[in-house]
């Protein structure tokens, strides 16, 4: 890759033989031909000698040299890593010359399907000199021109395009000197101590929340995003919206799934206090909200009810129904056969009226022991929570041959809930959906709480397998089919009583499942939603909506607003309780 240098002296080079050989290369090759404009390289398990570079960053099993006499292509990358297996003698600004075996390395197992990096094994070096000149990094804001905009990768990698996928565009940057100068935290710190940042210069190019938050959209996966893995002695706090305004400098690298910048210079953060917007009604309507509560159990501290509690009464004015998701039985993640969960609900509920909240009702019916997926032993479910001291009240059970009754311009259910897929193989190792019967002052409502199967199985967004495998998609989408036929039946006996669908679809927007839940009667509730606040999970970078709250189409216009709370996914993860953010609306029940 052409690039721009600092000055350096001209090197006359001593070709020296290398002994052995693995189809060992006749022609004196440079970094950039062993890298190729590809994602392997052209001389994988051939045999290399006489490679020159200068040391730009070592670890215990190698090093990472940079070329000295760069060529003019785009695509190529200027840098490779030194497989030395045990600690190398070498210091950074090193110029050395090595001789080794073309190879390619990736973190984990195959079907993890990580890119894999290229690298010179079995490797001898020698040192030429100290002291050398380090080449000046690649800085991204001098690229913003060339740099792919929208595109992670589009042609199953058939074709290597470094203007159009950045996939291509940060593979021709493997493992060389690459600076950004100025930008946001788009991604809290995680606990492998990385970050995701944008350049300033590309804010106003995309459409960032008011904390700072990168929203991923149907046609912009946001190739231009950064993650950086930050140095081992930092240990700072740093929360999306948070700036750096002196220049990261580091080595382009990958591992497990994405490319990242390993920083070499200090990281100086600069902290920016978090705004978070509470919930406020416009008026008496039903409020109702949902809360995926990341596995809650007993086992957890007490402080993460009591903040949980919190928020629910601080940002989320105590709705008058909370669907909460990943509840976990009594005993938590301990395989013990326990299905009940009525002292965690019972735990929060209490914590609810100790932080000023109401005291919830709930309901709860638990499922087969390690039938609904989730954490081994953890029973993990979905869960009503209910105000009655605002009228609200979940209809008796009648004792009928069908499920479902209307009559009288009355609903009545045989058991309540409902559940959705019980026998359902689509539904196996899943939250099977429960469908609530409720009622406010003679108004009854619906209320359908959803946890559907989660993307874990998915390959890499930044991997081998382009494009990623969506493995269980198809599930997902054959859930949603059952859970709007059950919806659909309810909705043709009387298209006027509100059916709340509620939960975390594991899911975006645009995706099948979400289409084939909605179809032609029911609707997106987040679409009152600014859309630079329409996220509820932030993953790699990208803002996300996973959870959501669909009612029936043509009582859309009774939705008097809808709001994603951005609680959590803000944090840096030593400070947060849950992934997602809730998601609340306010509905005038009542005409």
């Amino acid at each position: 890759m052409k690039k721009i240098w600092i000055p350096t002296l001209f090197i006359i080079l001593l070709i020296s033989s290398c002994t052995g050989g693995d189809n060992p290369i006749q022609d004196q090759l440079e970094i950039h031909d062993i890298q190729g404009c590809s994602h392997t390289s052209p001389y994988v398990g051939k045999r290399v000698s006489d490679i020159v570079g200068v040391v730009t960053h070592k670890v215990s099993n190698g090093f990472t040299m940079q070329a000295v006499t760069p060529d003019d292509q785009f695509c190529s990358s200027e840098a490779i890593f030194v497989f030395t297996k045990n600690y190398p003698l070498v210091m950074v600004a090193d110029l050395v010359r090595v001789n080794g075996i073309v190879e390619e390395f990736a973190d984990g197992a195959p079907e993890h399907h990580n890119l894999s990096q290229t690298e010179i094994g079995d490797s001898k070096y020698k040192i030429l000199q100290s002291d050398y000149m380090l080449p000046a990094p690649i800085v991204i804001e001098d690229l913003i021109m060339e740099m792919p905009a929208l595109i992670i990768e589009n042609d199953e990698m058939r074709h290597f395009d470094p203007h159009e996928d950045g996939l291509d565009f940060f593979e021709s940057l493997e493992s060389m000197l690459v600076q950004i100068r100025s930008g946001q935290v788009i991604e809290p710190r995680n606990a492998y101590n990385e970050i995701s940042v944008l350049s300033d210069v590309l804010i106003n190019e995309n459409l960032v929340s008011s904390q700072g938050a990168l929203l991923n959209t149907q046609f912009d996966a946001n190739p231009e995003k950064l993650m950086i893995k930050l140095p081992t002695i930092f240990d700072g706090i740093i929360n999306v919206g948070d700036r750096f305004d002196s220049p990261i400098t580091g080595v382009m690298d990958y591992s497990y799934g994405n490319f990242k910048l390993l920083a070499l210079s200090p990281v100086e953060i600069k902290h920016q206090q978090p705004i978070i917007e509470p919930f406020i009604p416009v008026s008496d309507g039903l409020s109702l909200a949902t809360y995926n509560v990341e596995n809650l159990s007993p086992m957890d501290e007490n402080k993460k009810f009591s903040e949980i509690a919190r928020q629910i009464v601080k940002y989320l004015q105590s709705p008058d129904v909370l669907v909460l998701n990943e509840i976990l039985d009594n005993s938590g993640s301990i395989d013990d056969g326990n299905i009940k969960a009525d002292y965690t609900i019972q735990k929060l509920i209490a914590s609810i009226q100790k932080a000023g909240g109401p005291e919830y009702a709930f309901s709860d019916t638990p499922p087969i022991n390690n039938q609904d997926g989730g954490l081994e032993g953890g029973n993990i479910r979905t869960v009503l929570l209910f105000r009655q001291d605002k009228g609200i009240t979940l209809d008796k059970e009648i004792s009928q041959s069908q499920k479902i009754v209307y009559k009288n311009g009355n609903f009545s259910f045989n058991q309540n809930p409902l559940i959705i897929g019980e026998s359902a193989s689509v539904f196996n190792g899943t939250r099977k959906p429960r469908v609530w019967l409720l009622t406010q002052n003679d108004q009854q409502f619906v209320v359908v709480g959803v946890h559907l199967t989660s993307q874990g199985a998915n390959s890499p967004y930044w991997g081998n397998m382009q494009p990623p495998q969506n493995p269980e998609e198809h599930k997902r989408v054959d859930q949603a089919q059952l859970i709007f036929e059950q919806v659909s039946k309810i909705y043709a006996f009387s298209s006027d009583i509100p059916i709340f669908i509620v939960g975390d679809m594991n899911d975006l927007p645009w995706s099948k499942t979400i289409t084939t839940i909605t179809q032609d009667i029911i609707f997106n509730t987040a679409d009152f939603e600014k859309p630079e606040e329409r996220y509820s999970y932030i993953f790699e970078g990208n803002a996300q909506a996973l959870d959501y709250i669909f009612i029936n189409k043509n009582l859309a216009n009774r939705v008097l607003q809808a709001r994603f709370v951005h609680m959590n996914t803000y944090l840096d993860f030593s400070k947060v309780f849950s992934d997602h953010d809730p998601l609340i609306i306010e509905f005038q029940l009542h005409h």
